[in-house]
């Protein structure tokens, strides 16, 4: 949680120290397919659980603040939804895991713009983000290698912890006002609370598809 009040911290100061620049201010949403890769101690017998491609989304509000030329920084504050699901149908092992986790994610991004005819530009960008947990649940059903593995628990707290911080990549094209893009936000920190030692942990990563409206 300090991690987190420090990073939005950062992030003020950066939006106070360029106030005299021209903001521009605006909305973002779409879609996520989030996963939480190899964890190895969600299943029993110490088997890998993979955790992908679970469909989710996010919403906020952005800001692009003018550096110099056509150099940026573009930040704001986004829900988003994350996790990973299994799915698995064999002779010994018959079950369905699904991970739902809701952040509150604050990235800061460092972006050029190249600007084309037709009021079009495209927005390469690259920087970090900090997340802050606020809910979500872990749900499996059947069984693995004949023992039951039915379970409902809460996301944070049981499983895993609340505070994120990762790299995030993204490629936007503006058209005028709208801007429609895509990214990929990766975890630096663990997830999981209860370490791995000599295995694998789950990390959050996201493939998001994003539109939005800069006014």
């Amino acid at each position: 949680m300090k991690q987190f009040v420090l990073f939005t911290a950062l992030m003020a100061a950066c939006l106070l120290a360029q106030a005299q620049q021209q903001v521009r201010f605006g909305v973002k949403a779409g879609l996520n397919l989030s996963s939480l890769g190899d964890y190895e101690l969600l299943l029993e017998g110490q088997e890998d659980a993979e955790l992908e491609n679970k469909p989710g989304f996010h919403a906020g509000i952005v800001a692009q603040i003018p550096l110099a030329n056509q150099l940026g920084i573009e930040t704001g504050v986004f829900y988003t939804q994350l996790g990973g699901r299994e799915r698995e149908r064999d002779w010994d092992e018959q079950y369905k895991v699904t991970a739902n986790s809701a952040y509150l994610q604050v990235p800061v991004s460092l972006f050029y713009e190249f600007q084309l005819p037709m009021q079009i530009s495209i927005y390469p960008s690259l920087g970090v983000y900090g997340s802050y947990g606020l809910g979500g649940d872990i749900k499996a059903e059947g069984q693995v290698g004949g023992t039951d593995i039915t379970r409902n628990q809460q996301y944070f707290g049981d499983f895993a912890n609340r505070f994120d911080f990762g790299g995030t990549a993204g490629l936007h094209v503006g058209l005028g006002h709208f801007l429609i893009g895509a990214g990929y936000d990766r975890g630096f920190t663990r997830v999981n609370s209860e370490r791995v030692p000599y295995g694998d942990n789950a990390f959050n990563s996201n493939i998001r598809f994003s539109v939005g409206f800069l006014f």
